[in-house]
């Protein structure tokens, strides 16, 4: 019984022996032959993907190349280290966070491909994308910036401004002096009113066979009644001729309408003023021939009374402030006085504008003595008067301060209507009273102590246009040191504007 034991647990190990050799034996051929068409379905994936890169390869590798195109921004850098599978590797592939499995060139050569570790890509990836994206601009509209305070600059322009409203000249005052007024308003037509000038009290021997004067007939030639012409009959007031006064010696001559003289005559005159009944340009007395000689008789393009319509006048039509002073130089042609140079300073004296012009008609007296033009000086000119009123208008406007001595004339030759204006004639009168002004040379020697007008050359159109502007600052000044020393109560007649026609009455 004992022996019969013993057999059946002998047999039970060693079945349990042959089963578990047998278990062995079928996993070791089951790894065999399944495990090696696991590791060829591996390998088969592995070249699939090596042939073909991931997206995230292909963003990188074209992202370069876009961008190489054009302007944008460079990527952001990796915040945190990064170690690389080959040292080699280092500096080319700083963007990758994990191993590198695959590194490769592009066509051109310029730029490289690399797949990375696929479990360390998807993690990294998305903190790559985060840092990537674009940052959205704050499209939010910016608060304006703060006010700046005003300037000292604008602060003097506009207490100068305030102090010159009371020298500016009323419109009927600017009619009396011959500025040209707008006959109708947005028109370009203008009209003028010239007071005759004061006539010379000559020695003169009387005709007994002169015909009689009478006021507003035929027989007044424009000069009064100085000297008379024979009445003129119907065939020549139908003729297409003008009748003339030479400002240089008062002799009549006649012109076409189209600028052509009738006559050739040379005209003999005196340049110099008169002081003491002796002119100051050659010492001879008053009446005597003239010392110098000229090859044309001139006139100024206006005669005494009403003159117009006259046709190309400018007016500013927005309102742009400042304050300015304003000359201009002329020359004879055969309309008359035209532009030939024009200087605009500001009240700093800072040159603003400067040009030489080119007049429209032929030329015939380039009065450089006076003028300071010369051939030479209009010959390189390529402006015209209507680019000067455009670039007049440009800092122009319709509340802009003009300041000129004798500034009728300088807008008369500009063709420029212009209401607010400060004329130093009014502003330092003449003692005799109106219409006897006193120059600009005289009023520069006694109040500012500086000679000016007094080179062989001429006169400078920016020296003179800085000296108004001087002469206008300091009665501003004067004005208001007066001003502060007087009690309130006193200080609302220094507002009203000065006129020399009531104040000479």
């Amino acid at each position: 019984m004992g022996d019969i034991n013993a057999g059946l647990n002998m047999n039970v190990f060693l079945l349990a022996g042959i089963t578990l050799v047998v278990c062995v034996i079928l996993h070791f051929i089951y790894k065999t032959i399944f495990g090696s068409k696991q590791k060829e379905t591996s390998e088969n994936a592995t070249e699939s993907n090596l042939d073909a890169p991931t997206e995230e390869a292909i963003s990188e590798t074209t992202a370069p190349e876009y961008k190489a195109s054009g302007k944008s921004k460079k990527r952001a850098p990796w915040k945190g280290k990064t170690e690389f599978s080959h040292p080699w590797l280092l500096k080319n592939l700083k963007g990758h966070p994990g191993t590198v499995l695959l590194v490769d060139f592009s066509a051109n050569g310029k730029f490289m491909a690399a797949t990375c570790d696929e479990s360390v890509t998807t993690t990294a990836d998305t903190g790559s994308i985060a840092e990537r994206r674009p940052r959205i601009k704050n499209r939010e509209r910016k608060s304006a910036p703060p006010a700046r305070p005003p300037s000292p600059q604008s602060i003097f322009m506009e207490e100068l401004a305030a102090a010159l409203q009371s020298h500016l000249l009323s419109p009927k005052r600017m009619w009396e002096l011959g500025y040209p007024v707008e006959i109708e308003p947005n028109s370009t037509k203008a009209v003028m009113y010239i007071n005759p000038p004061p006539q010379r009290k000559l020695f003169m021997s009387w005709d007994v066979n002169a015909p009689e004067f009478v006021p507003g007939s035929q027989n007044d030639s424009g000069r009064g009644s100085l000297g008379s012409t024979p009445p003129r009959s119907d065939s020549d007031e139908e003729a297409d001729e003008v009748e003339h006064l030479c400002v240089r010696c008062d002799k009549v001559f006649h012109m076409t309408r189209d600028g052509e003289y009738l006559k050739q005559d040379f005209c003999s005159y005196h340049w110099g003023r008169v002081v003491e009944r002796r002119y100051s340009c050659c010492g001879k007395s008053v009446g005597s021939t003239g010392c110098t000689l000229g090859r044309f008789h001139v006139w100024s393009g206006t005669k005494p009374g009403m003159n117009g319509p006259i046709d190309g006048f400018v007016r500013a039509r927005l309102p742009r402030g400042g304050v300015y002073a304003l000359d201009t130089e002329m020359c004879y042609t055969t309309a008359g006085l035209e532009l030939a140079s024009v200087a605009v300073v500001a009240a700093n004296g800072r040159l603003v504008y400067k040009t030489h012009v080119k007049p429209s008609s032929p030329i015939l007296c380039y009065n450089t003595r006076f003028s300071g033009i010369r051939p030479r000086d209009l010959e390189r000119a390529t402006k015209t008067l209507r680019d000067v009123q455009n670039d007049l208008l440009g800092f122009v406007g319709t509340d802009t301060i003009l300041l000129g001595h004798a500034l009728e004339n300088d807008l008369r030759v500009l063709k420029l209507l212009h209401n607010a204006v400060v004329d130093t004639c009014a502003m330092y009168p003449h003692a005799r009273g109106f219409p006897m002004r006193r120059s600009l040379r005289a009023l520069s020697e006694e109040f500012l102590g500086r000679n000016i007008q007094r080179s062989s050359a001429g006169h400078s159109a920016l020296e003179d246009a800085r000296t108004v502007m001087d002469l206008v600052l300091l009665k501003v000044n004067e004005e208001r040191a007066f001003r502060e020393r007087l009690p309130i109560s006193n200080e609302m007649h220094l507002l009203q504007p000065y006129d020399p026609l009531v104040n000479a009455a």
